[in-house]
């Protein structure tokens, strides 16, 4: 047995698993609706709100399998998971390519100075002589060479940028002339003309841009955080942002969401805040269930499935 979390008006969207001939029953309901779904005791579970999760597994001793229509997971309980050997995949992968324009977005308005541009323009301002800066043989640093990763790798070499990955161990990668690891991150922090995050937030990683790590970049350098916000100690960027220890952040996640009105980040020039938009992917359930149809069926026939979560590692 399946069961769907989903709101009605995405009833259509299951039409499209039974016609793969999987077997499924749906549920049409909150994700707070824990109490029905344990009457249930599903096999399998669908759903979007991993704040339940814990709940499932403690209610539905069924559970083998659960798929989340998300990418973020750093709200599983892994241990709970673990014990009770449940199977957990995800959508990773499926923003990588938005993500992937939404960071070269910043990085080409930075370089062409199109902020820059548009604020003269609204004060009928003429710049003679306006440069542009070129992206040719510029680094850019990934931290998390990812699926997102190697997209925004592959869109940086069509400019011509030096290219530098950050991952757990190394290996190589497509699209990047250079792998690192998080021990060597400092070292690569200062050669980095531009730094994007998009490394998943685990115990491990929270913090991991804190004033140090501002401290080793180059003062032209620009910061993007497209994974986390805790991945940032968000008092040492802004510090840092006052002390113009990098040229400019173009911040897209938060620790607090929506980012609070009278927050520091709003008003302080060499911040670009944007509302969480990087991987919201337009017709994004009915693209996940994809995702959902080739992870069950390598969960059926005993495979590795494509988005399995390593419960182990936290990612």
């Amino acid at each position: 047995m399946i069961v769907g979390i989903f709101s009605p008006l995405e009833v259509d969207l299951t039409s499209k698993i039974r016609e793969k001939g999987i077997d499924i029953k749906v549920i049409l309901r909150s994700d707070n609706n824990v109490e029905e779904i344990a009457l249930l005791n599903p096999d399998i579970i669908i759903c979007r709100n991993r704040d339940n999760i814990a709940r499932f597994v403690k209610d539905c001793p069924n559970l083998k399998f659960v798929f989340i229509v998300e990418v973020g997971i750093e709200k599983l309980p892994f241990q709970e998971l673990i014990r009770h050997n449940i199977r957990v995949a995800n959508t990773s992968g499926i923003s990588a390519d938005i993500m992937s324009n939404y960071t070269m977005a910043c990085i080409l308005n930075h370089a062409t100075k199109l902020e820059d541009d548009i604020f003269n323009m609204q004060q009928h301002h003429w710049i003679k002589f306006q440069t542009t800066d070129s992206l040719q043989e510029k680094t850019l640093l990934v931290v998390g060479a990812g699926r997102t990763g190697v997209e925004i790798a592959k869109k940086a070499k069509a400019f011509a940028m030096n290219t530098i990955g950050i991952v757990n161990h190394k290996r190589n990668i497509e699209n990047f002339d250079r792998i690192g690891t998080i021990e060597e991150l400092d070292k690569y922090l200062q050669i980095a003309d531009y730094i994007v995050c998009t490394i998943p937030l685990t115990p491990k990683t929270m913090n991991l841009f804190d004033k140090s790590r501002f401290n080793h970049m180059k003062s032209s350098a620009v910061f993007i955080n497209i994974s986390r916000g805790a991945i940032v100690n968000e008092e040492d960027l802004l510090e840092a942002a006052e002390q113009q220890l990098f040229s400019k952040a173009y911040l897209d996640v938060f620790s607090i969401e929506p980012l609070p009105e009278n927050h520091a980040f709003w008003n302080q020039p060499n911040i670009i805040v944007t509302p969480h938009q990087s991987g919201r992917l337009e017709d994004h359930l009915a693209k996940a269930l994809t995702y959902f149809i080739t992870n069950y069926v390598a969960y059926k026939e005993g495979l590795k499935m494509p988005n399995e979560v390593n419960l182990e590692q936290g990612y």
